[in-house]
Formats: C-alpha cells, structure tokens, sequence
C-alpha cells in the first residue's frame, strides 16, 4: 500500500510557478519478471488540483480511478473541473515488453485559461495513442468562449540557460554526455473551430476571429492550415480607430508566419480612406489606403484630420503631429488613448478653430454607438452653448448627418465616385 495524502509536498519536483494539491493512494501486487512486470491492484486519486496563476491554470476537483490487472491498466474514471466545464480522459494500456496506450480526452466548456487578460473555454473529443515508435494524436476542438489581450506583457521569466538549484538538491553532472532518445513517429491531426466569442485585442486590434484551422506535424514539426477572419472590430493607428472592412489571416503550413490581408477604414468620411496592411505576421507591410486613389499627404490629412486637405487652416495642420506621435508610441498606448478608454469614447481631440480674426479652442467628443451610427459632440472653450452631432450611414453611398445646438441642421449625404 502506497498513499501520499497531499500532493503539495512534491513541490520542490514541479516546475516554478505551479502547485499540486489532492491526494493519491495506490495498492497492488507485482509480479513477473524485469522489463515485463505484472501488477495486480488500483490506484485511486482525489481532490486534485493543478494552479498557475501566472499562466491562469486552475483545474480542481480531480477524481480517477485505475484498475490494474497484469500487463493491462484500465481507466474507470478521470474527471477534471476547470471553471464551469469538465475534462474526461478515458481508455487504457498495456504494459510489457511492447508498452502502448490509447486515451481519449473529452472536453465539455473545460476552462484551459482563466487569466484577465488570457481566457480560453474549450469543447471537444481527442484520441491519443502511445507506442513505442509512434505518438498518433487526432480530434476536433471548438473555442467556446476566449480572450487574448496582447497590449499586456507576460510577467518576467527565466533564460533557458538558466539552471535552478533549490535547497537539498544536487546540481545535474553536466560533464556527463546526455543519452541520445530514441526518436518517435508523430502523426498528428487536429481540427479547431474558432467558434463565435474569440476575442483579441492589442497592438491596436480589438476584434473577433473566427475560422478553421488543421492542425498536422509533417516531420515532426507543427503546421498549421486555414484561414481566419475577423468579424467586426476596430484598429487603432495614426491616433484614430478605424472599422475593419476585411481582415483576413491564412495559414499555409509554417505557425509563425501566416499571410495577412487587412484592411481598416475611418468612419464618417465622405472619401474611403483608411489602413491596409499586408504581407506576413513576422515581416507586415502597413500603407495607407484610399478610394479613389490620392497622395499619401491627402491620405494622412483626411486619415487624421476628417476634412478634405484644401479645407483645412493653417492651424489645423499641427494636427498631423498625432501621427508622427502614434508612429512614436509602438505598441504602448498614449496619454490620450489611455484617457479616451478610460472614459468609454471612441474619439477625444482638442484643436483650434480659425474664423477671421477670431481664435478658439474646441474639444470634440465621439462614441461609435455601432457599425452605422455615431454620436458626438464639440464646443468651443469660449462659446457658450455646444454642438450635439448624430451621423447614421443609411447604406454604402449614403449618409444621414443631424446637428443640433448652436447650429441646427439635417443633411443627406450621396457620394458618387467616378472611376
């Protein structure tokens, strides 16, 4: 008989940063000979649990049961909890000279990831088998609910050439020539649904994906295959945030280079101006997009400043500094980004207005209510009264602008386009 009754005590043998809890008791009989043993008994385990709280592991409540009866072991129950969702492993293996195993994985809303900022709830069936020479791996995955935010930073970690010697522990003979492994066969293949709640943010993105990938190992190196698209969302660059029209990622084999075709546009423009962006995830190309086609000066002016370039004041165009300062700032937010998020707008500026000979300042405020409708509003430091703005996008040519304050109007916008 062999119990341990906290598994808490094998903390020194896990990695840094993860935790074992539960109890696990064992009896049985051997018998046979070296290198093919028969063994005769169970093995129970209860309340386990697995934590990572820097990566956002927390599974509990693990309960199993396994029968062993000579070279055969039988799983009777595997169950782990993770948030809401439960994970099932069932199947067996044979022991002996010639060891294999087959295991099956079910997954039901199982919560892989709980961080803030990395969440992931998945369903599924997976079928594993073990032999000697061959690792098979086959199933279908769907992401029931997920969030990847990459505007925020993993925490600090460890080199790789970095050895971590804990009190009472012997430091690993590195004169010693490492044993070569015996290389195994992998076959895998994976199908995963993206499913309808995979949200991702940062580095300006904030949408969903959804799509279809296969998952293979072709000599023993991951690919992947398929595409992926966005659905919705929005991408911040040159200080605005533009509606994405298209976004689409396609993955022909290689994980960590997949082609991108992006494009985003600003709302509320009489002209399609915007951002496209190209290329592969390792080597993307950003340009700017217009239709019809103009400058990249034209661009930037009706990208950052809203109005046609030949309408603007000569104060006005110290506002495609914002530019040069989204450029600056990379992935990390501005001052005025951070503020704009904090409030729940989608759009704060201040700038000059020039009438004549008389000055002011007007600060404009902005919220994408949804794809079609905008609501906003402007008013001067010094006048007295502001200006309310609602604009709805009626269809693709045309636009529904209202205004009320110190100026009431109702205007019908029709772009025509001559190619």
């Amino acid at each position: 008989l062999w119990r341990v009754g906290n598994l808490a005590i094998w903390g020194a043998g896990v990695p840094p940063g993860w935790g074992l809890a539960g109890g696990v008791e064992a009896s049985g009989i051997f018998e046979g000979r070296f290198g093919a043993p028969q063994v005769r008994g169970a093995l129970q385990g209860r309340d386990l649990a697995v934590r990572n709280l820097l990566q956002g592991v927390h599974v509990t409540d693990g309960q199993f049961d396994m029968r062993l009866d000579g070279e055969t072991a039988t799983i009777e129950r595997f169950t782990l909890r993770g948030g809401d969702g439960l994970l099932r492993l069932s199947g067996g293996a044979r022991l002996g000279e010639a060891p294999q195993a087959q295991l099956r994985v079910q997954a039901e809303r199982f919560q892989v990831l709980g961080r803030v900022d990395r969440r992931l709830v998945t369903s599924g069936d997976a079928t594993r088998r073990l032999q000697a020479d061959a690792i098979d791996l086959s199933g279908r995955f769907e992401v029931d609910r997920g969030l990847f935010d990459l505007s925020r930073a993993d925490a600090p970690s460890l080199d790789e050439d970095v050895v971590v010697r804990r009190a009472g522990t012997q430091a690993a003979d590195t004169g010693a020539a490492a044993r070569p492994e015996a290389q195994r066969a992998v076959r895998v293949a994976l199908e995963l649904d993206l499913g309808d709640e995979l949200v991702v943010r940062g580095r300006g993105l904030d949408t969903r994906l959804a799509g279809q990938l296969q998952v293979s190992a072709p000599g023993g190196r991951l690919a992947v295959r398929g595409v992926v698209r966005t659905v919705g969302g929005t991408y911040a660059a040159y200080g605005q945030r533009m509606a994405i029209e298209r976004g689409v990622v396609i993955f022909t084999g290689p994980v960590e280079s997949p082609q991108l075709d992006v494009l985003a546009l600003r709302p509320k423009l009489d002209v399609e101006v915007g951002v496209a962006i190209t290329g592969t995830a390792q080597t993307p190309r950003v340009r700017l997009h217009s239709n019809p086609e103009m400058s990249d000066t034209d661009k930037l002016s009706w990208l950052v400043l809203g109005p046609a370039p030949d309408a603007l004041g000569r104060t006005d165009s110290a506002l495609l500094q914002r530019a040069a300062i989204a450029l600056l700032s990379g992935e990390d937010a501005g001052p005025s980004d951070a503020l704009t998020r904090t409030l729940g707008l989608d759009e704060l500026s201040v700038r000059q207005s020039d009438n004549g000979s008389t000055r002011d300042t007007v600060v404009s405020l902005g919220k994408q209510v949804s794809d079609r409708l905008y609501v906003g509003y402007e008013r001067g430091i010094n006048a007295t009264a502001g200006t309310w703005q609602l604009v709805y996008r009626v269809a693709q040519r045309f636009t529904l602008r209202a205004q009320s304050g110190l100026e009431n109007a109702l205007d019908l916008i029709w772009v025509w386009r001559r190619e």
